[in-house]
């Protein structure tokens, strides 16, 4: 009887570790189709859906522009056009860290970032498009050209990576074109505070959802510009109070480890 139930118990852990392993392994998917005021978080990165207008080459100031059939991808690089990204260089360079003036969302400097995406289609869904990946880093070398990845998917880039949205997670955009803005992404300011002097954004789209239409454009809103929807204030504190309650709790767990000692030969 007694080995009956230390083989139960095995059985009962075993399981148990699988479900917790699942649901850890779940991915998260934003999904910004659903209206306007569509929001949702990442980690440390808040994302938020938006119409602004007028975007699209000409009004905006893009520092990175990708294409491709499918799946695409790029970053942005003074050395070269690695991966998707297009000509020319002036929508497609490096971005000086001392250049990006945050804005203040409930007294927190975050980094405010714009995607203008374009999707062909006729219909709603045709064009929505899935951002598959999203890394950020910052670096000392505006001149890279790696196209290599790491066993996990990590950019092999000469640098530091300050955030990386996960393998498995995803978000949903409206990419109704060019000329109408269709996401604000913010990320907290104090990531980028490196020592480094540069910041590298990688990101690709089209994994489920094939991508198929023009240029996919990121663009940096400094802070002297105002946020456009007024509404967006208050799913913004809701988001900003998720991350910085997630931050301190893993500043507690830091300060509540035991400290290592070292052995001296």
């Amino acid at each position: 009887m007694k080995s009956k139930t230390i083989s139960l118990l095995g059985v009962l852990i075993t399981a148990a570790g699988f479900f917790i392993g699942a649901a850890s392994a779940r991915a998260t998917v934003v999904d910004l189709t659903t209206g306007p005021d569509a929001s949702g978080q990442i980690g440390d990165a808040l994302f938020f859906a938006t119409q602004q207008q007028p975007s699209g080459t000409g009004n905006i100031d893009p520092f990175l522009r990708i294409q491709e059939k499918g799946f695409e991808q790029g970053y942005n690089t003074d050395g070269g056009f690695p991966f998707d990204d297009k000509h020319p260089h002036n929508y497609q360079h490096s971005l000086l860290i001392s250049d990006l003036t945050p804005v203040f969302l409930n007294g927190q400097p975050f980094l405010q970032f714009m995607l203008d995406s374009n999707q062909n289609g006729n219909s709603f869904t045709e064009h929505v498009l899935e951002m598959t990946a999203l890394q950020i880093f910052t670096t000392n070398d505006p001149n890279q050209t790696t196209e290599s990845f790491d066993s996990k998917g990590i950019l092999q880039l000469n640098g530091t990576l300050v955030y990386n949205m996960g393998s498995g997670n995803a978000v949903l955009t409206t990419a109704t074109g060019s000329g109408k803005a269709d996401m604000f992404m913010y990320i907290p300011a104090n990531l980028v505070q490196t020592g480094e002097k540069y910041l590298v954004l990688y990101s690709a789209f089209g994994n489920d959802i094939p991508a198929d239409g023009g240029f996919e454009e990121w663009v940096f809103i400094p802070g002297t510009v105002p946020i456009p929807e007024a509404g967006m204030f208050f799913p913004v504190v809701g988001l900003l109070a998720a991350v910085l309650c997630t931050r301190m709790l893993q500043r507690r767990r830091a300060t509540r480890q035991p400290r290592q000692h070292t052995l001296l030969g």
